[in-house]
């Protein structure tokens, strides 16, 4: 009998043995090549870092700016890019350095050439004027002399011809690739050979690996035709390793991962013949247990099976009569104990139910229980029953698929429920509720034996609110980037508006000087008239640029919308052609809105410019205002275009952005749309589908007190010109010049400084004040306003009128928009200038 028991067992443990050894192969394969997609995973991570770190560099650097400006800028993107890079420059199509993180001329051994003119990645780069990954280099800036992977992207000009290339150099002993491999077992190594099979990456001796060639090998050729395969192979170190392969896509390269046989195979051998050991010896122990029972327990061992088959039929009471202390009255004895365990257990049962039952009733969490088999819903607690109602389950709803959506009961049908005695989470669900109501819930099933019966436990965590929460912040995430990307904009618009308002403030008054002084029959009145023409065009296309700013001078307007529709409906029609109709429909009673000076204009003719767009074979455009309630005004503009597809219509809003060909659109249109009604204090938002086409709807909030919108009162007239003294505070040359000149011809005396400090020390010399202080407000070191301060502590009545071209002075800004300050946006006719002038002079004090 033994004999026969020895042979089962041994081959049934051999069997095993092998099955372990060849499941352990499989897992030890799988495990490989998901390592080499990992690590090839991390290196296109970052080899993609580097691509959009030398992106964002290319859209701030610029050739011709300083080196200091390129250097400061550099060092910016520096310090936001993640670790691991060891430069970022700029350079010319010659290789000549315009900036970088380090500085290179430093560094370098004296005599050496700065420029990249020979480098290998920049001559391909000027080559292909395309995104390059050279080959790995010694870094010449870093003492220690590490490895270094170089990056050149090109820098293209607004005609989109190539002026410039930025780099970067990523260290290859931080990629996170190379920290991976580290974490691999001992002597595990990584290669990455490129298409045309040069090293391109190598985590070990990288030094004596970059400069071999596999183009000619064989196994890479095959290699290149297998992806991802895993097999043994002898390296050319002498290490025998298991390899796994894995393609790049942003480098034409194939990533070879190596992890040594000693760690990996020999390791599933040894475990082989210690499985085979152990079967075998666990056989024998057993054959010879079981001949030892067979020799002594096969005659007393009927008593106890009698015995454990009445306490299996539930006789609790029955136990063996244990005598002697042989292994047979051992094993009564512990019959014994297991009746009495047993017995015990049934009482704990019993009393661990009454404790469920509480719990479950009593849980604030819903809670309800249904059968596996069909799905019938046995219980609820009270919980379950306020949130679905107390009559909600009965009838049709008496099912567990009753609760959920006709789409998603397949889903739920196919949801494995647990198999022991454990809780598992089975997504969001959307149920009906109390009070007709749908709600999203999380639900969490656990498994019951009762009795015969298998039920489920479904506890269910009710997270609408927290949806709603979610979605919420979200939303008001969204705006607060659209607000934050326009406050970048803002900042950029007004640095350059002020320099090119104040050339543009030089042209017109110098152009009105020439004009006046010609004579009236001169050919030359019509080219000065052309030079004034064109700088307030100029002028005009800088406002518009400045109202991303939110830093220009603001004169808001009480406007009465169909009033203002009225006006605009033929320019409307104009634009929009022969094709696209218009309708408006103006409410009765509309309230009257504050908002920016021609504002409400420049929106309106952007959404038609839109919607004319979004209608090539012709529709109709309407425009509808009314009240939305006592406060607020609404006006919509809908089209029966085409609409705007899904991916783009959360970033319509965002300036530069667009669809449209560059020689059609610039993607400042819509921009311009949102921070104008946004500056109005009002709200925009935007439906779209393919069918009903495009609805911009805007809300305003009613202008109180204003009375009925209407066109200002003119204003009396001003005396233009004056025999005070006039100092005029400028510090660009051509601005300061043209203005003495035309406060001359009025008949103003003038003195004049280049900056806030000569214009302070002026005043100390000066036998009498002058009767009024014409300032800018920009100006280097100490700006107008700040000057002023100073002034008015020692003379607190001289006056002062201040001109600029970027009003970015909050205390400016707020007087002119209270009348408290006088200021003469640049550039200004020489009537806004003098008038300004003569009306402060007038005041009282």
């Amino acid at each position: 009998m033994a004999l026969g028991l020895t042979i089962p067992l041994a081959l049934l443990a051999g069997m095993r043995a092998f099955e372990r050894a060849q499941r352990d192969q499989r897992a030890l394969a799988e495990r490989g090549i998901t390592s080499a997609r990992r690590a090839t995973q991390l290196l296109e991570d970052d080899l993609h870092r580097a691509r959009l770190l030398l992106n964002a560099a290319a859209r701030v650097l610029h050739p011709d700016v300083s080196r200091a400006t390129n250097d400061s800028l550099i060092r910016v993107i520096f310090a936001d890019a993640a670790v691991g890079f060891s430069n970022i420059w700029i350079a010319d199509s010659l290789g000549v350095l315009k900036g970088a993180m380090i500085d290179v001329e430093q560094r370098l051994p004296q005599g050496s050439d700065a420029t990249l003119r020979t480098r290998e990645y920049f001559v391909e780069a000027v080559r292909t004027k395309d995104f390059t990954i050279g080959q790995p280099v010694r870094s010449q800036f870093d003492p220690a002399r590490r490895w270094v992977i170089p990056f050149v992207n090109p820098v293209h000009g607004p005609d989109g011809r190539v002026i410039a290339y930025v780099g970067a150099g990523l260290k290859v002993d931080q990629m996170a690739a190379m920290l991976y491999t580290r974490d691999l077992p001992p002597n595990s190594v990584l290669t990455v050979l490129r298409d045309d099979g040069r090293v391109f990456l190598r985590s070990l001796d990288l030094e004596s690996w970059i400069t071999r060639d596999f183009r000619d090998a064989v196994s890479f050729r095959r290699d290149s035709r297998l992806p991802r395969t895993f097999e043994e192979i002898q390296s050319l170190d002498g290490t025998r390793r298991l390899v796994a392969q894995d393609t790049l896509s942003t480098i034409k390269a194939t990533a070879y991962l190596g992890i040594p046989v000693s760690e990996t195979l020999a390791s599933v051998e040894r475990q082989f013949f210690v499985d085979l050991l152990a079967g075998a010896l666990l056989t024998m122990t057993a054959a010879l247990v079981a001949l030892y029972i067979a020799n002594r327990i096969a005659s007393p061992i009927d008593e106890l099976a009698s015995i454990a088959q009445a306490l299996a039929r539930g006789d609790q009471h029955r136990r063996a009569v244990v005598s002697g202390s042989d292994e047979v009255a051992i094993l009564g004895q512990a019959v014994n104990a297991m009746a009495d365990a047993a017995q015990e257990r049934q009482a704990a049962l019993a009393s661990s139910e009454r404790r469920y039952r509480q719990l479950f009733a009593t849980s604030p969490l819903p809670t309800i229980t249904w059968r596996l088999n069909d799905g019938r819903i046995e219980q609820l607690n009270d919980a379950a029953r306020a949130f679905f109602g107390d009559d909600s389950l009965t009838g049709i709803r008496a099912r567990i698929l009753d609760l959920i959506q006709p789409a998603d009961r397949e889903r739920f049908s196919a949801l494995p429920m647990p198999e022991l005695a454990e809780t598992v989470h089975a997504g969001q669900w959307i149920m009906p509720a109390a009070g007709d109501q749908l709600r999203t819930v999380e639900l969490y099933v656990g498994r019951l034996e009762e009795r015969e019966q298998v039920v489920a436990v479904g506890v269910l965590l009710d997270i609408s609110d927290r949806i709603h929460a979610q979605a919420a912040l979200e939303a008001s995430r969204a705006q607060l980037r659209q607000a934050q990307q326009l406050e970048a904009l803002g900042s950029f618009a007004g640095g350059i508006a002020h320099d090119f308002n104040n050339y543009l403030s030089a042209i017109s008054t110098n152009a009105e000087i020439l004009r006046d002084d010609l004579p009236a029959t001169s050919s030359l009145r019509n080219e000065a008239r052309e030079i004034l023409l064109a700088s307030q065009r100029a002028a005009n296309l800088t406002r518009q640029i400045l109202v991303f700013s939110r830093r220009q001078v603001v004169r808001e307007e009480v406007l009465d919308i169909n009033r203002q529709l009225d006006t605009l409906q033929h320019m409307l029609a104009r634009l929009l052609g022969d094709h696209v109709a218009l309708e408006i429909s103006c409410g009765d009673f509309v309230a009257p809105v504050r908002f920016a000076q021609d504002g409400l204009e420049q929106v309106l003719m952007n959404l038609a410019a839109n919607a004319r767009d979004a209608m090539p074979s012709g529709g109709t455009l309407s425009i509808v205002t009314d009240m939305k309630d006592d406060q607020t005004v609404r006006i919509v503009v809908r089209d029966t275009g085409n609409g705007i597809a899904d991916d783009v219509l959360p970033r319509i809003f965002e300036p530069f952005f667009t669809t449209k060909p560059r020689e059609r659109g610039t993607g400042l249109g819509l921009a311009m749309v949102y921070s104008l009604v946004t500056g109005a204090r009002g709200r925009i938002t935007v439906t779209s589908d393919s069918v009903r086409g495009t609805s911009f709807t805007m809300l305003f909030p009613a202008a109180q007190g204003a009375g009925n919108a209407g066109p200002a009162a003119a204003a009396a007239p001003v005396t233009l010109r004056g025999t005070e003294h006039v100092l005029v505070v400028e510090d660009e040359h051509a601005v300061r010049s043209a203005t003495v000149a035309l406060l001359s011809r009025a008949g103003y005396r003038t003195s004049v400084a280049a900056s806030a400090e000569e214009a302070i020390a002026l005043l100390s010399e000066l036998s009498t004040l002058p009767d009024l202080i014409l300032s800018d407000v920009v100006m280097p070191h100490v700006s107008g306003p700040q000057m002023m301060a100073a002034i008015h502590e020692q003379y607190p009545t001289l006056r002062v009128v201040y001109m600029s071209g970027y009003a970015d002075d909050d205390t400016v800004m707020n007087g002119v928009a209270t009348n408290v300050v006088q200021l003469v946006p640049k550039p200004f006719s020489a009537g806004d200038l003098l008038g300004a002038i003569r009306r402060t002079l007038d005041a009282d004090d």
